[in-house]
This record gives C-alpha cells, sequence and structure tokens, in this order.
C-alpha cells in the first residue's frame, strides 16, 4: 500500500462494516465493499511476490538472501495489515449492530411510556433556544425520559419566551414526549412552571466561557440582530440566532458551510499558534499547545463532525511530532475519519460528516497531485466533483460554482471571524457595523451566486453509497493522478444518475395518483404522461421551511419540475404548508383556491409565492372543470354556511377522471359536508379517506354511495389526534375497502391501468 494512505483500508472495512450491521443501503454496497477488500489486499500481497520474484531473478544469491529476508520481513507486514483490516470490519459491524440494537430498545421504551400522562424530561444543555415562527425551540442531543436514558436528540418547543439558561448545566421539563413525522423525538411546554434548570458549569470548563462569550455580546443583540447572530456563529459557534433570511442567502450560493464554526476556525487558530510559537522558537512548546488546543476546541464549540475532523487531525499531528514519528497529511484524514466513526458510528449517515471529510478529500487526493496552475483549476473542479453528489442527496439543492464562489468569499470571512473575535473581547457598535459590512459583500456575492442555484433531483441513495465505498478503495490501491482521475470519474456516477433519474421520471406511462408522505397532512399527485395536478402541499406548525425540507424533494424525484395546477382544498398549516416553496422554486400553471375561509398566514405566504412569480390564481365554484386530457377535473364546493367546522367543511373536493377511473379528493370534509354534497359525489374507484381518518368524517350514508374499491388515508405516524379512529377503519373493513395509509405504508402511488388498479407503497407493510 502507499505510504501516503496507509490507513484507507481499515477506513474502507470500518465504513463496510457499518453498513452491514445497520443494514441501511442496498446489500450490493456491502458485497462491493467486501469484495474491494479481499482484492485490494490480494493486490498488496501480489505486488511484493511479484517484486519479490524479479528482484531474485537479477541478483546474485547473496543479494538474493537479502531479499528473502526483505521478502520475510514484508509477509509480516501484510499479514498486520489484514488483521487491522479484519479487526475494523468487525468493529465497525459491532458497532453498528449495538447502535441499532440501542435504538430499537429506546423506541420500545417509548412506546410503553404512558401516552396520555406527562413525561419529566432531564436533558444537558448544548444549544441555546432558538426563535421559529412563534415558537420557541431548544434542541438537546440526548436526554433522560422518567429515569430512562435517550441516546437521540430531542427537540423542546414553548409557545412562550422561556427565561435565559444562564450557566444552568440541564434543563427539567414535563410534557407529552412523541416523536414526530421524522422519527424526532418532540416535548411541548405550555406553562414555564412546567420547566427549570439545575446544575451549574464548573467555573473553569470551556462551555461557561463559551456562554460567558455569548452573554457578553447578548445587550447588544436587540439593536443589532443580524450582526450577533453572525459573531455568535463565526466565534462560539452558535447558530440559533441566525434568521431564515441569512441562512437563505449562503445557502442559495452555495457558502453556508463557511457561515458556520467549522475546521476553517480551527485550522486558523492552530496556524496562528504554530506560527507564533516557532517564530520565537518553541517548536516543542507549539506541538504540546496544539494538541491542548485540539482537546479543548470539541468542549468548548461541540463535537461537531467538523470540528471533530479539525480536531482529531490537529491532535494527531500534534502527537505525531511529540513522539518524533511523522506521518502525512492524508493518512491524518483516514486515521481522523476512522475515529469519528469509531466514537460516533451513526455519522456514517449524517451529512456534515459526509461534507466535511468529503470537501477535505477532495483537496488532498484529487486537487493535491497537480502542480502550479493546474492545481488552482483543478481544485474548485475537484470540490465541485466531491460536493454535488452529497449536497444533492442530502439536500435536493446546489448552487452550481459554489466551490469557485467559496475560494471568492473565503478572505472576507477570514476578516470578519478576526473581527467577530474581537468582538467578543471588546463588545462595540463600530466593530459590530464593519461585520454589518461584511456581511453586506458576502450578501451580494451569494446573490450573483444563487443565479446557479436551485433544487434538483437527487441520485439514489445506492449510486452513492457505491461511489463513496469505491472512492475510498481507490485511495487505498491507486496513488497520484490515476488515483485522483479515478475518484473524479467515480463521483461523476451519482450525479449522472440524478440526472438520468429526472429525465426517465418526467412522464408517466400510466395515469397514477400518488398519497406522499408529508405526515400529518395531505398532499396528493396525479399524473398523466407529462401532465401534473398537485392537491394540498401538506406541512407543520413545527417546520417553517416544510416545501423546501420534505415537499419539494418528493416531487423531485419523481421527476415534477412543472405542476400544471396547484389545487388548495382548505388553507389549514396540514395542508398549504408546503405550497408556498413550490410555487417559488418549480413552474406552475395556475393555482386553484376556494373563496371560502381563505385567510391566515399560510393563505398569505401562497398570496405572496404567486405575486412574485406570476401565477394565475383562479377562484373556484362548483363545478368548474379542468381538462388536461387525459386527466379531467371537476370541482364541488359546498354553497351552505356551515355551524362547525367551517374551514374544515368548506374544503374543495375535487373528483378526477382518467379514462373509466374515477378518483374523489376529499380534503377535510366533515359529516356536515358530506351530505350536503352526497347527491353530487358520485361512485368512484380510489377515495381519499377525509380528514386523515377522524371520525367526524366517512359516515356510514357518504361510504355506501360513493362505494370505493380502495382507500387511502393520509396521516402522520404517532400522530397526536389519533388519526385515524378505529371506527373509521372498521367502517371502511366492514365495507371490504382495501386501505392504504401514509403512515404504515409511505408514499402510495395508484396506477389507473384500464384492466385494473394497482398500488405500489414506499413501504411494503400489509394494509
Amino acid at each position: 500500500m502507499h505510504h501516503d494512505a496507509p490507513a484507507a483500508l481499515p477506513l474502507l472495512a470500518c465504513i463496510v462494516g457499518l453498513i452491514f450491521g445497520a443494514s441501511v443501503v442496498h446489500p450490493t454496497t456491502c458485497a462491493i465493499g467486501v469484495v474491494a477488500i479481499v482484492a485490494l489486499w490480494s493486490a498488496d500481497v501480489l505486488v511484493r511476490i511479484r517484486g519479490t520474484s524479479r528482484a531474485a531473478a537479477i541478483r546474485s544469491s547473496a543479494a538474493l538472501d537479502e531479499t528473502s529476508g526483505a521478502c520475510g520481513r514484508g509477509r509480516p507486514h501484510s499479514a498486520a495489515r489484514l488483521l487491522t483490516t479484519s479487526i475494523a470490519l468487525a468493529v465497525g459491524f459491532l458497532l453498528s449492530s449495538h447502535l441499532a440494537a440501542v435504538r430499537a430498545s429506546e423506541l420500545r421504551t417509548f412506546r410503553n411510556l404512558d401516552p396520555h400522562r406527562f413525561a419529566e424530561i432531564e436533558a444537558p444543555i448544548d444549544h441555546d433556544w432558538s426563535l421559529r415562527g412563534a415558537s420557541y425551540f431548544l434542541r438537546v442531543d440526548r436526554f433522560r425520559a422518567n429515569g430512562v436514558d435517550f441516546e437521540q436528540p430531542l427537540l423542546i418547543y414553548a409557545g412562550f419566551e422561556p427565561p435565559s439558561a444562564g450557566f444552568s448545566k440541564s434543563i427539567v421539563a414535563s410534557g407529552f414526549l412523541r416523536r414526530n413525522d421524522r422519527g424526532t423525538f418532540v416535548l411541548s411546554l405550555k406553562s414555564p412552571l412546567l420547566m427549570r434548570y439545575s446544575g451549574t458549569l464548573p467555573p473553569l470548563s470551556p462551555a461557561r466561557l463559551n456562554r460567558a462569550l455569548a452573554m457578553r455580546i447578548a445587550p447588544f443583540a436587540p439593536a443589532r440582530p443580524v450582526e450577533v447572530a453572525l459573531v455568535e456563529a463565526l466565534v462560539l459557534g452558535r447558530s440559533e440566532r441566525l434568521s431564515d433570511d441569512v441562512r437563505d442567502s449562503f445557502k442559495r450560493g452555495g457558502t453556508y458551510h463557511l457561515l458556520v464554526f467549522s475546521g476553517l476556525q480551527i485550522a486558523i487558530a492552530a496556524g496562528a499558534i504554530a506560527w507564533l510559537l516557532r517564530f520565537v522558537h518553541a517548536p516543542r512548546a507549539s506541538d504540546w499547545l496544539l494538541l491542548l488546543f485540539a482537546l479543548l476546541a470539541p468542549p468548548f464549540i461541540g463535537p461537531t463532525a467538523s470540528v471533530s475532523r479539525s480536531s482529531i487531525g490537529i491532535g494527531l499531528y500534534a502527537l505525531s511530532r511529540i513522539a518524533k514519528r511523522p506521518t502525512s497529511i492524508e493518512n491524518l484524514w483516514c486515521i481522523a475519519a476512522l475515529s469519528r466513526l469509531l466514537v460516533a458510528p451513526a455519522d456514517l449517515a449524517d451529512p456534515a460528516f459526509l461534507l466535511t471529510y468529503a470537501g477535505a478529500g477532495s483537496l488532498l487526493f484529487i486537487a493535491k497531485p497537480f502542480k502550479g496552475r493546474a492545481r488552482w483549476v483543478v481544485t474548485p473542479l475537484a470540490a465541485e466533483v466531491v460536493i454535488v453528489p452529497l449536497t444533492l442527496a442530502s439536500f435536493h439543492q446546489y448552487a452550481i460554482g459554489g466551490s469557485v464562489l467559496t475560494i471568492a468569499m473565503t478572505p472576507i470571512i477570514f476578516v470578519m471571524l478576526i473581527v467577530a473575535a474581537l468582538v467578543c473581547a471588546m463588545p462595540s457598535n463600530a466593530l459590530l457595523s464593519l461585520i454589518g459590512l461584511l456581511h453586506a459583500v458576502c450578501g451580494a456575492m451569494n446573490q450573483a451566486g444563487a443565479l446557479t442555484s436551485g433544487f434538483f433531483t437527487a441520485p439514489p441513495g445506492e449510486a452513492v453509497a457505491i461511489a463513496l465505498v469505491a472512492s475510498i478503495a481507490a485511495i487505498a490501491a491507486l496513488s497520484g493522478r490515476w488515483r485522483a482521475v479515478a475518484i473524479a470519474a467515480l463521483l461523476l456516477i451519482p450525479t449522472a444518475a440524478a440526472i438520468h433519474r429526472a429525465r426517465s421520471l418526467r412522464s408517466v406511462l400510466v395515469p397514477e395518483v400518488t398519497a406522499l408522505d408529508v405526515g400529518q397532512g395531505d398532499s396528493i399527485v396525479t399524473r398523466a404522461a407529462d401532465r401534473t395536478i398537485l392537491v394540498d402541499g401538506g406541512g407543520r406548525n413545527d417546520a417553517s421551511r416544510f416545501g423546501e425540507s420534505v415537499l419539494l424533494p418528493l416531487l423531485l424525484d419523481r421527476g415534477i419540475r412543472r405542476v400544471d395546477v396547484v389545487a388548495l382544498t382548505h388553507a389549514h398549516p396540514d395542508h398549504c404548508g408546503g405550497l408556498p416553496a413550490v410555487i417559488d422554486h418549480l413552474e406552475v400553471g395556475a393555482i386553484w383556491i376556494t373563496p371560502r375561509r381563505f385567510t391566515g398566514d399560510c393563505a398569505a405566504s401562497i398570496l405572496g409565492a404567486a405575486i412574485r412569480r406570476s401565477v394565475p390564481i383562479h377562484i373556484v365554484r362548483d363545478g368548474d372543470r379542468l381538462v388536461l386530457p387525459p386527466l379531467h377535473a371537476t370541482a364541488l364546493v359546498a354553497t351552505t354556511h356551515f355551524r362547525r367546522a367551517a374551514e374544515n367543511n368548506s374544503s374543495l373536493v375535487l373528483r378526477i377522471q382518467s379514462g373509466a377511473r374515477r378518483v374523489l379528493l376529499t380534503g377535510d370534509v366533515e359529516a356536515e359536508a358530506e351530505g350536503s354534497l352526497l347527491t353530487r359525489l358520485g361512485w368512484c374507484h380510489v377515495l381519499k379517506v377525509a380528514h386523515h381518518g377522524s371520525k367526524s368524517s366517512s359516515t356510514p350514508p357518504f361510504l355506501d354511495e360513493v362505494a370505493p374499491r380502495l382507500a387511502v388515508i393520509s396521516c402522520g405516524r404517532d400522530n397526536r389526534f389519533g388519526h385515524p379512529h378505529p371506527a373509521v377503519i372498521e367502517a371502511l373493513r366492514s365495507r371490504r375497502i382495501r386501505t392504504w395509509r401514509t403512515d404504515r405504508n409511505g408514499s402510495i402511488t395508484i396506477a389507473l391501468r384500464e384492466r385494473g388498479i394497482f398500488t405500489k407503497a414506499e413501504i411494503d407493510t400489509p394494509p
């Protein structure tokens, strides 16, 4: 193996072991990883045997004896590598299996908790409270519920402004412990009386110093919220105060990684320490101080993937110098990644971990082999090739040319970092004004970079996994420019797969209806050829960017970039929350809304997006027809005023027909509206069950009149409303209506063929 990355093979083995243990990707990926490990070790042995044989043929007998001795010395090295690789594979498998078992045990414990009684939560405070919309939330990385430890994140929501935590060590709170649609644990606080802080951070702890600096500049926040938020993010690693506008600006430019505390700050600080002490001729002190810095940085900022990467690398570098066993940066990269995975195996599926190590790896293994002017050309291209598939897979979003903008903006961020550090030491309005000026320059640059940004289809997960595993195999097997070319070629595969996926799914061969898994909400897509109707867009009160993070990816991964008509049944957040993002980022032909009860923040957001994109709005009347051959949609709108649940009962009902097949989409209509529409509904093949399966809907007369063959219920997992109600499930079962649910089956696609109706669910759970 090559001297610059001898730890690549154990790293590859550990990753394959983690994949095996978690069983999170396609088995083909696991097989490729195992084959790669065996092939690499075999190639290593064959190269050594071949080298020994060639030497034996040309040397004298005395030299032959010497070479044999060298061969004998080489064999233990090969055996040691095989042993190390095998151990890494076994450790990765055991760690991942243990983590999966712990997660399963925690889930069983959670399900055994009484859902109707408060749970008492105790958790260490690692972050600040953040304001999102009208609610405050605090994210903790682990917690204890009723005396049981959970090694998973928890989001604590408060409908009031919580008191400052100060130097408190932990928070104790009482409330209903639930899981949201993404599987994250959530606790909602209704009153300040249900929470308190406990314990105090030690006076000399790095975390206390971090909070002290944050409290030092906090008085400037009311007058200069943006500048203070930037200082906290850049120097203290606290991104809680950053507004959505600031985040969006850097994300659109592809430079968000520069904004938050990352390896850049640690590398600059470590470099300054090393330069200063060596300048005064104290290299040994420099090495020990670097080691101390690497140990203190994670507890000061928090053990994020980027901070850990830099700290581990700097610490290992310092140790190698102290032990007088120097090594290469490439080897440090491999060991740092391996060390991080051994400590936190779940990071293998964390976008932050993948992006931080991949970004550094692109410079080391692709750009570094090139010299002179070629390196300046190759460096941004290498970053693009490596980052694109990971960003698309994680966020469905990428700014083309983001790496070039990153290089151009780094000097500005460097200056901003120095000024921000001065603000922490000597807070002043003058320094904060300079921060604001530098941020304005970054904003202009991001705005220019945003011209090439957008949302795109993600590559298949299998393609990303295979490319990453094969790239690490190339790091272990090759060197120089051959390695650079091989890695670049391998990482182009996921991007090419994403392009092919987007093109191949632009049109469907058979008309189909898909109930998207948007959690506790509704979003139904009807497609025929290249025509698309989107009815509702899901949403959650606790997710201000639901459209960008949930709905858009679901549409893009189905090849949908144009929606002919967006129809909103009614303006409740769980139906309209994701639609502004669709209107802003996709091509929308028209928006259908009802004039009944179209009020509130969500309605205003939709109107604002329609104005920005010049999308026509059609006010729907009863009997309106939409013709998008071969799709035909008829609007059914109740003309009466309802005494209860007026918003739900006023929902737009759509009867969509494709050929001889009928689909009835009912929004959230309840019994009163069902009765008023009963004589006009007619039969249907597929019924979207109203109001997520609530007992206030789906009355026996309604089900008898509509007489569907198949029913779909859109609801969230473990939702707090108890949807769908057992009575509704029983009513459907007694009528032999085959029922599918998004909380159990994920997104559900129903193909409307002339010879029958065929259903394909994302999760193969029996209905």
